[in-house]
């Protein structure tokens, strides 16, 4: 056989580069796919299925960066917290070893996003019970963040998930609410509320209303103009005025009752109680006159077949009455306006 010639080599040697290119563009797209359907499957709790996604990645990782690369213990964690997921915590406890012995060995940090190895060993502590641990890890996590907007959001979440399981709600709901607005997703609204109601219930209002606000600015942004702002906006009126801001809560409820309006109409007994919590506010601002408007409107109202089926503004209203003792309580307050 002939030897090539030097035009033939430069070709192949082109082409050969050409295909080393080609191959490792396609690497690059298994990798961001895999994971992308990883992360969705652990965010939907399918543990089990982001455990095979990720340790496709992981395998694609090691080839691609090296076993001892912090990208790859960002494969490594995942594969770790699809195992805490599934409660195999002696299967994770190596990889959670290994993925914080990795980004130790690059210290300082090289990139914020690394600082989810640590949070990904504060959760494995969690799991195990060893809340004061998880703590310290998570505190040293947020000094590897630099404020980078999308991994103090991660942060905060891990930490509202793991005070939560301690049973420490009034933490979990500072860290929900100091998720930046630009990183707030869909997902954290029903935590928002949920920890909002919570601490209205235990009487710490304040806290109720830094919730609110974030649950509230969210779905504003995310489905303006539907019933879940006005409901949020609600909410956050209550918690104003159980924190004594009744000037803001005055404003509030009567945006959120011409929400409501708008929404499912001005005699859908959804709102009755904005508009009581609304007549409280302008009463105790001495506009007596608004609040009798508030109250009437409330005494008119009946539970009538066929309306639109939406949520109650309390949450101790049920859907079926959502009136419940709303009218008596507007009875009461119609007394005291008149009287005033």
């Amino acid at each position: 056989m002939g030897t090539l010639g030097p035009e033939l080599l430069f070709v192949t040697a082109i082409m050969a580069a050409v295909g080393a290119l080609s191959a490792s563009r396609h690497g690059r797209r298994d990798i961001v796919a895999t994971w992308r359907r990883g992360q969705a499957a652990f965010a939907a709790d399918r543990f089990d299925e982001a455990e095979h996604c990720f340790l496709v990645t992981l395998g694609l990782a090691e080839q691609r960066f090296g076993p001892d690369h912090w990208r790859t213990a960002l494969h490594v964690n995942a594969l770790a917290q699809a195992l805490v997921g599934q409660r195999r915590l002696d299967e994770a406890a190596p990889l959670v070893d290994r993925a914080l012995g990795i980004v130790e060995r690059w210290a300082p940090m090289p990139h914020a996003e690394a600082a989810s190895v640590v949070l990904g060993a504060a959760t494995f502590e969690s799991a195990r019970g060893r809340h004061a641990r998880a703590m310290v890890l998570v505190d040293r996590a947020r000094r590897t963040t630099k404020n980078e907007p999308t991994m103090r959001a991660t942060l905060e979440r891990t930490v509202a998930r793991l005070e939560a399981v301690a049973g420490h709600e009034a933490e979990a709901a500072d860290a929900l609410a100091r998720i930046p607005f630009e990183r707030l997703e869909p997902r954290d609204v029903r935590s928002l509320a949920s920890f909002g109601v919570a601490r209205l219930r235990e009487g710490d209002p304040e806290r109720a209303v830094r919730c609110f606000t974030s649950a509230h600015a969210l779905v504003e942004r995310e489905s303006p103009g539907e019933f879940p702002e006005a409901f949020y906006l609600g909410l956050l009126g209550e918690a104003l005025a159980r924190s004594g801001r009744d000037e803001d809560a005055r404003r509030a409820l009567e945006q959120a009752v011409i929400d409501y309006d708008a929404v499912v109409g001005e005699h859908h007994p959804a709102s009755a109680a904005i508009l009581v919590e609304l007549a409280e506010v302008r009463l105790r601002l001495g506009d007596g006159a608004g609040a009798r408007v508030a109250c009437e409107r409330v005494v008119a109202m009946r539970t009538t077949a066929g309306l639109p089926s939406e949520e109650p503004y309390r949450a101790s209203a049920s859907t079926g009455d959502p009136l419940g003792l709303e009218r008596d309580r507007a009875h009461s307050l119609l007394a005291r306006a008149r009287r005033g």
